[in-house]
């Protein structure tokens, strides 16, 4: 698949690896996963149409959202962020909320039957959960605000 079609996941999890990489694929995407730290700021070094950062507790990455949301930020500013979890919209809210406060002002944080097209890539955050993947319906939502999102 061509470069420009590549998702890094900045911050993988089991639920990143195991069911958004399929997710993914069939929305057009390849993604590359960082194994550790070191690897993420190696892959930063390429092109990615986005970046996933899991809000999960632990990650292959030593370093927690915060932390890899900012290496990302340092390393491409432009790059659009989508934060994906298994918690609920409230608690994914806070963390991505969380891990953006430092570096984004007002930032906007939508999941897929919110997020509007044209929409400012550096201040608004997709957020997708693994409910968002459960049926056929919320997997085209959430594949259209993907896509919509990583332009």
């Amino acid at each position: 698949m061509a470069a420009e079609k590549r998702v890094l996941l900045a911050r993988p999890h089991a639920f990143i690896v195991n069911q958004m990489r399929p997710f993914l694929l069939d929305a057009g995407y390849a993604a590359v996963g960082a194994r550790d730290l070191d690897h993420l700021r190696t892959e930063l070094a390429s092109t990615f149409r986005g970046a996933i950062i899991s809000t999960a507790v632990t990650s292959t990455v030593e370093a927690d959202a915060v932390a890899v949301f900012r290496l990302v930020r340092e390393r491409q500013s432009r790059l659009p962020v989508v934060f994906a979890g298994m918690a609920d919209s409230a608690t994914m809210h806070i963390t991505a909320e969380r891990a953006v406060k430092d570096l984004v002002t007002n930032p906007i944080f939508a999941g897929p039957d919110d997020y509007r097209p044209g929409a400012d890539r550096q201040t608004t955050f997709l957020i997708l959960r693994k409910d968002d993947l459960l049926d056929a319906g919320s997997v085209e939502r959430a594949a259209r605000a993907l896509r919509s999102h990583f332009g």
